[in-house]
């Protein structure tokens, strides 16, 4: 009989104890929305989902939810079919840090601010093309997309 090495156990404890999921590349979850949208409605309501796939773009004050949020958009041109769309929320993240999306779109900004609202620092968050593996909580199937909110970069980027 092989032996399990104890780590392993001790590492998928740690995953199930944080809610943490295998990752699903993104063409994979449109391509189960296209197939059954109400089975998969069904199946992700109030769960988390760990999503992987490249950055088409990016937009701020997306209205999807009553909070304005960035959007950040994981898809290609080439489909196959929804999108799925990770809201990034500035309620979520520390105090005096916002996320800021320059008007070419084409980044996502991590600033934090003083306290009378002077930008002391700022890092990047993520930019188009790049790849992402995105936790979130499934929000719903909303106008051609998969909403993800309270979303966050694995290894917890969007702090």
């Amino acid at each position: 009989m092989r032996a399990i090495p104890f780590c392993f156990f001790l590492s998928l404890a740690a995953q199930l104890a944080s809610g943490q999921t295998t990752p699903v590349d993104w063409q994979t979850l449109a391509a189960e929305f296209a197939q059954d949208e109400a089975a998969a409605s069904t199946k992700y309501q109030g769960q988390m989902i760990t999503v992987t796939g490249p950055v088409s773009g990016i937009a701020q004050g997306d209205m999807t939810t009553d909070n304005p949020a960035v959007a950040v958009t994981l898809s290609t041109s080439a489909g196959p079919g929804p999108d799925v769309k990770c809201l990034f929320q500035n309620e979520d993240l520390a105090q005096n840090t916002e996320i800021y999306v320059p008007d070419d779109g084409s980044e996502a900004v991590l600033r934090k601010r003083d306290t009378i609202g002077n930008v002391i620092s700022s890092e990047p968050l993520v930019q188009t093309g790049q790849q992402v593996v995105v936790t979130g909580s499934f929000l719903r199937f909303d106008a051609g997309d998969i909403v993800l909110q309270h979303c966050r970069l694995a290894g917890g980027a969007a702090q």
